[in-house]
């Protein structure tokens, strides 16, 4: 692999999170799982690992149908070293009418696979108080 400068992984970085956050709006669970390494890991709030690109599609799918109908990503940081990356960032969600329904912060393991970056490590919790 060409050695790659921290510009040129933040910039590849930001490409897969448009890349995820298309899929998630257009409802592309299937999309969204192709984007994470086949051993990939979502580690949600008050839950279980989610494994692997069947339970990831699963558990995208599942946030979509419950009305969850836009994501936005905003990236604080991104550093690097070889084929691994970290990302610290912002998300918020929004409904199918533009309503929002959370917005929260999360850190992404990245990992550069056969000349792509793939999610490999997702972990994410909401900023809102607790009702």
């Amino acid at each position: 692999m060409q050695k790659m400068t921290m510009i040129t992984i933040h910039e590849e970085v930001a490409g897969m999170n448009e890349q995820f956050m298309a899929a998630f709006n257009r409802g592309d669970a299937a999309a969204m799982a192709s984007l994470y390494t086949e051993d990939g890991q979502i580690l949600p709030p008050n839950s279980d690992f989610v494994t692997g690109k069947p339970a990831i599609r699963a558990f995208w799918q599942a946030l979509m149908d419950m009305g969850i109908a836009e994501v936005e990503l905003e990236i604080i940081e991104v550093e690097g070293c070889g084929d691994a990356a970290f990302e610290v960032s912002r998300f918020s969600l929004k409904g199918a009418d533009g309503q929002a329904l959370d917005q929260g912060k999360y850190i992404v393991i990245w990992k550069h696979q056969d000349g792509n970056w793939k999610l490999h490590r997702d972990i994410f919790n909401s900023s809102l108080p607790t009702s």
